[in-house]
């Protein structure tokens, strides 16, 4: 890695990274806008004092700054869930935290095999959205028209290749975000969950959502003809299952022990209920309105009940690493240090799922002392 060279493409990222804009870390360091910009864009080099004054601000190892991408990840599309309460510039970091995350996926796939993305390779635009949702949970062998048949949807994608981030499942406002990158011609779907607090009606809902986004990319069907709600639906209550478990529902009560037995949120059951036609329009309204004076909007019943312990694959990964003692936690920062990624312990935590404080060393690169400009001289 050369250490001689500011690479204003790496302050970019770095910002992006930090969800900031150039006006705020303008404002944050002291250091002019049009400045920032001509840094970004490597028209000339910030001085020493400025380029440590960057690294305290947006918490990235100054080394960071004077390296070089070693491996291009082609970001192809990106899938934000609408109804996110997230500023923008929050979201677009996602972009590059999700990128980070792939560059590690490929330094522990050096060492482990991951499991390779597994759809079945017959779906086809002019299927229904129920045809589609059969055919996956028949490839994936989760089908079973007798009776309920609760997922942890989690686990499943993992299986079946797709990358899936657990960084924000406590981050208030947090929605879903998924990415398609490509690294030559290698394509991953690459999920951030939002805040589902671990519990596994909603995380299940907010992934059948996401599987239905990277069903209508693999389609080329716009998301405008393809609703993600419906098939999240469909796929997580097949139609005959479903109505053999829903005879004689009919209270709000009555949806919730529907609930502990497929584990998806009373909101989705009473929503199948209606758009197959077991319950009216009006007394869709009437139960949804019951649901929103509960105030289940915020927090269902049973929650705490389906709360799960999911590990990222990166998790287990460096776990196997660790315990099998191919690497330690020095060795380890010093590998992705040499592959180009340098960042201080608690953001690698972060994006591998790590409890704080589980690669604190004493002695690693990247546990630099930040310089405080601002801090008056004696």
């Amino acid at each position: 890695m050369k250490k001689d060279v500011f690479n204003g493409k790496r302050l970019k990222i770095a910002r992006v990274y930090r969800g900031k804009s150039v006006d705020i870390l303008a404002k944050e360091t002291n250091i002019n806008k049009k400045d920032i910009l001509a840094f970004e864009d490597n028209k000339y080099k910030p001085t020493l004092e400025n380029a440590l004054k960057l690294s305290n601000i947006l918490h990235f190892p100054r080394e960071y700054f004077y390296g070089n991408e070693n491996v291009k990840i082609v970001v192809e599309d990106s899938h934000f869930n609408p109804n996110s309460r997230l500023p923008r510039v929050e979201e677009i970091s996602y972009k590059e935290k999700l990128i980070m995350l792939r560059k590690l996926f490929l330094f522990f796939e050096e060492y482990i095999g991951f499991p390779e993305l597994d759809l079945p390779n017959n779906l086809h635009r002019g299927d229904s959205m129920e045809t589609l949702c059969q055919k996956i949970r028949e490839h994936w062998d989760l089908w079973d028209d007798e009776k309920p048949t609760p997922l942890n949807l989690g686990d499943i994608m993992t299986a079946k290749g797709v990358i899936i981030s657990y960084m924000n499942v406590n981050k208030r406002g947090a929605s879903p975000f998924t990415q398609k990158q490509s690294v030559e011609k290698n394509t991953r779907y690459v999920i951030a969950l939002g805040e589902d607090r671990n519990i596994a009606p909603i995380r299940n809902h907010d992934l059948a959502c996401e599987l239905g986004y990277i069903i209508s990319d693999i389609l080329n069907i716009p998301l405008k003809k393809f609703d993600c709600d419906e098939f999240a639906a469909q796929f997580l209550l097949p139609k005959q299952a479903f109505l053999n478990s829903i005879e004689g529902t009919n209270e709000l009560e009555d949806f919730l022990n529907l609930k502990a037995k497929w584990a998806v949120p009373v909101s989705l059951l009473i929503y199948r209920a209606y758009s197959l036609g077991v319950i009216s329009y009006k007394k869709y309204n009437y139960l949804l309105n019951q649901w929103q004076q509960k105030g289940w909007n915020k927090s269902e019943p049973l929650d705490d009940k389906f709360k799960l312990h999911d590990s990222s694959l990166l998790k287990m990964a460096y776990e196997a690493l660790i315990e099998n003692h191919i690497v330690s936690n020095n060795t380890l920062i010093e590998k992705l240090y040499d592959r180009g990624i340098v960042l201080y312990p608690e953001d690698l935590e972060i994006l591998m799922d790590l409890k704080e404080n589980t690669l604190k060393t004493k002695n690693n690169k990247n546990n630099l002392k930040k310089v405080d400009f601002k801090r008056k001289r004696a």
